[in-house]
């Protein structure tokens, strides 16, 4: 009940910033977009926040229109996604993902559900976007690791740790034009798996800074002078994916710079926002 509570009141304070934030109404047909954030594993309390902060920036904006399940309520013997069919997808433009999928990911979804979801994707008629544990799902579904771009491989940073720089790569990107060279934030930072992830593949938009951040951490994939992405986009077919590690703190999903940071990769998910990668 205290994390309900604490998380309660950061909604409260949550709901001034977002509502009170300087979007720009957007012209354009609003967007839909499907809301994941079911949890099979670790429940991060941050998840109710989440859902009302990603829909309320899509009716402030009137970009998007965000259709938020609920699913985080659910205990992992209770998680159904047999609604989840091509037919249902071709409902959405995007697929948000907050998702822990835990020991029961083999249940989740079938063969053919997984096809049609990375067929959704590669096609172009729909976009991916993850959040934080988004790269926490699906391990052993081969086109997910290339739709996410990484596996989650422990938080050396974790969320109380002290905060840390995060060095802006592509400065022109929707997603990272507000930040300017650098962004110092407190949140849990992910590495993730080597070899499940590659600079080749996707383009980052996001790194840590180790020449200003504590790099004295247990369990670094490839020591002090490893390369630790923070936020990433690339195309999966004709479909384009945006990921950022960020967001398991309620605060940082209060913050708004990160609703900025957020927004800007949705809108170049959804193709309303020009950026690199370009196909």
């Amino acid at each position: 009940m205290k994390w309900f509570k604490s998380a309660l009141v950061v909604l409260l304070c949550a709901t001034t910033l977002f509502t009170s934030a300087s979007f720009a109404q957007d012209s354009q047909a609003k967007k839909k977009i499907l809301v994941l954030t079911f949890s099979g594993g670790y429940k991060h309390s941050s998840l109710a926040l989440a859902e009302e902060i990603i829909a309320h920036i899509g009716e402030k904006t009137g970009v998007y229109e965000a259709d938020c399940l609920g699913l985080y309520k659910l205990e992992p013997h209770q998680i159904d996604l047999s609604f989840l069919t091509a037919d249902y997808l071709d409902k959405y433009d995007a697929v948000f993902f907050y998702t822990t999928t835990g020991e029961v990911e083999k249940e989740l979804l079938t063969d053919d559900q997984k096809k049609a979801f990375a067929d959704y994707i590669r096609s172009g008629r729909g976009a991916y976007i993850g959040s934080h544990s988004a790269s926490d799902t699906f391990y052993n579904w081969e086109d997910y690791n290339e739709i996410v771009g990484g596996y989650f491989n422990g938080h050396p940073w974790g969320a109380n740790s002290d905060p840390v720089t995060i060095k802006v790569e592509d400065p022109n990107h929707p997603a990272t034009k507000m930040l300017g060279d650098e962004w110092v934030i407190q949140d849990e930072i992910y590495q993730f798996k080597p070899g499940s992830f590659s600079r080749e593949r996707s383009h980052v938009l996001l790194s840590l800074d180790d020449s200003k951040t504590d790099m004295d951490r247990d369990g670094l994939n490839d020591g002090k002078d490893g390369d630790y992405p923070v936020s990433w986009c690339h195309y999966f077919g004709d479909g384009r994916c945006f990921y950022t590690s960020l967001g398991h703190r309620e605060d940082v999903w209060a913050n708004k710079t990160f609703q900025e940071h957020l927004l800007g990769g949705i809108k170049w998910a959804l193709g309303l926002s020009e950026g690199k990668p370009e196909k």
